[in-house]
């Protein structure tokens, strides 16, 4: 007989002849003790820099409130310590551990933890920008109101903060550092989140009048930014399989669009993936803008590396998903462009009003490229072991669609990317009653992982450290429902307990 190993609440036993999944598995929750600590030294660095800032303008506020900020401050500093060393304590259990019999206590605390970072994350937020005020100002006859940026405000440039603001100027540059490979000409624009970045470009383009000609777009284009293209340039857009990587390069020269529009993963049921260097090469002759949504891959994905300088690419990403390291605390966006393009961009975003609030950037993890990698492998991890299991085991009444899979159309470019994705679709093969036998997916799903005492929600997005199972697009005008599913950060015996949980439902849905 084996040890007995706790996964999750469910004892699961552990034969002699599969201890390398246990020792993955812990050496997975010592990696995800490792992602917390990160978190905790994120959100102190941030109450430090504030504690900083308050002290600087000190004279400038009143003294209750500068009281209560830095009691509060200290307090929250306080707590990111005690986090911290119990989080060391936990990394050091899950190094030693080799027997089993503290896993379930390890994910547990895990999981409070991690729970309680999420609080704490909007809390500094909150902290961080509590003195200070959207509309700051420049001059003061008795006593400014600026906060902690008393003397940092210029007139008519960053008195408004609808329009700009310090606080994204720091993390835009941040990010540029960490996550973006191109040239020095590069510039980052937060936005509120991903779809106001990508309403931000299409201003842009139509208000300087750089789609005079036709617009080019993937089939597996997001549905809502496919959407807005298609009612703002009826009759001007045209979607190509970007799939087919001649198909779309023939398209590009048959109709010498003015912009094509491309996810770098597709979030549809087939989940497209287009292979951008023929892409990028066939642009290279034309003025033509190439925009990248860039979420569903993010720093797997650099398009600034692969384009020459003649190529106009402009690249953004939602924040709300991968970047944000599962915590799903605020809404924000980005967008890369070079910098001629970035100042004009900028200007429309003002105009807009789609600039992300300054609470929100604080609420972010500062961006690091070694963690979200790690992170996204493990996400892709349990992605494709889902995939392949749910291919093994109900290939026969459901297909599986993941850019992993040897099945997929676009594999062969997919096995090339150090990331290809964490999500993978689920198609009932039967068309009789497919909408309701995929709303019965999901609750045969829940329903089964509740049965076995191990985790998993119903829910929209991905990126998070719980699996998620959701029917998409259910209410798109245009795109067809899919149930996907959004693979977790879960270590490696919870995973495996997961797909067979999954496998059961997706043969109980389908029958």
């Amino acid at each position: 007989m084996g040890a007995l190993v706790t996964a999750g609440s469910r004892p699961a036993r552990v034969g002699e002849e599969t201890p390398a999944a246990l020792v993955e598995a812990l050496v997975d929750l010592g990696a995800d003790f490792d992602e917390l600590l990160f978190l905790c030294r994120s959100g102190e660095a941030e109450l430090a820099d504030a504690a900083a800032d308050l002290e600087a303008a000190s004279a400038a506020l009143h003294a209750r409130t500068r009281e209560t900020l830095v009691d509060q401050l200290a307090a929250a500093r306080l707590r990111y310590g005690a986090v911290v060393e119990r989080l060391r304590d936990l990394r050091a259990l899950a190094a030693r551990e080799r027997a089993g019999h503290s896993l379930a206590q390890l994910c547990a605390e895990k999981s409070s933890l991690a729970d309680l970072l999420r609080v704490e994350r909007a809390l500094t937020a909150a902290l961080v920008t509590a003195a200070d005020w959207q509309s700051p100002s420049f001059l003061h006859s008795t006593a400014p109101a600026a906060g902690r940026q008393n003397g940092l405000i210029r007139p008519f440039w960053n008195d408004y903060k609808r329009d700009r603001h310090l606080d994204a100027e720091g993390y835009e540059r941040r990010y540029l550092t960490a996550m973006v490979d191109g040239p020095s000409t590069l510039r980052a624009l937060l936005t509120s989140c991903g779809m106001a970045a990508f309403t931000t470009i299409v201003a842009f383009l139509l208000g300087e009048r750089r789609v005079d000609r036709p617009i080019l777009f993937g089939q597996g284009l997001y549905h809502e930014s496919r959407l807005l293209l298609e009612r703002l340039l009826p009759g001007r857009t045209h979607a190509v399989d970007e799939s087919d990587s001649s198909a779309l390069v023939h398209a590009i020269g048959e109709l010498q669009p003015s912009a094509v529009f491309l996810d770098s993963l597709s979030n549809t049921k087939s989940m497209p993936l287009p292979e951008l260097p023929p892409v990028i090469e066939a642009l290279s002759h034309t003025d033509a803008y190439l925009v990248v949504d860039n979420t569903c891959l993010s720093v797997a994905c650099q398009p600034f590396a692969l384009a020459r300088d003649s190529v106009r690419v402009i690249v953004f990403e939602s924040l709300l998903k991968y970047a944000q390291l599962g915590l799903d605390r605020t809404n924000a966006g980005v967008i890369v462009a070079r910098r001629e393009d970035a100042e004009l961009l900028a200007g429309y975003r003002e105009h807009l009003g789609t600039n992300v609030a300054d609470v929100a950037v604080h609420a972010l993890p500062h961006p690091e490229r070694s963690v979200l990698e790690r992170r996204l492998a493990r996400l892709q991890r349990n992605a494709a072991l889902l995939a392949d299991r749910l291919d093994g085991r109900c290939g026969s009444f459901a297909r599986i669609v993941y850019p992993g899979l040897p099945s997929h159309p676009c594999y062969q470019v997919a096995r090339r990317l150090r990331f290809r994705g964490g999500c993978l679709s689920i198609l009932l093969r039967r068309s009789d009653l497919r909408l309701r036998r995929e709303r019965a997916l999901v609750d045969e799903a829940i329903a089964e992982a509740s049965a076995r005492g191990i985790a998993l929600l119903g829910g929209s997005s991905f990126g998070f450290d719980t699996t998620r199972i959701y029917l998409t697009a259910a209410r798109a005008e245009c795109g067809e429902p899919f149930v996907r599913i959004a693979a977790g950060t879960e270590h490696r015996l919870e995973i495996e307990e997961l797909a067979d949980a999954l496998a059961l439902a997706v043969s109980r849905a389908a029958a």
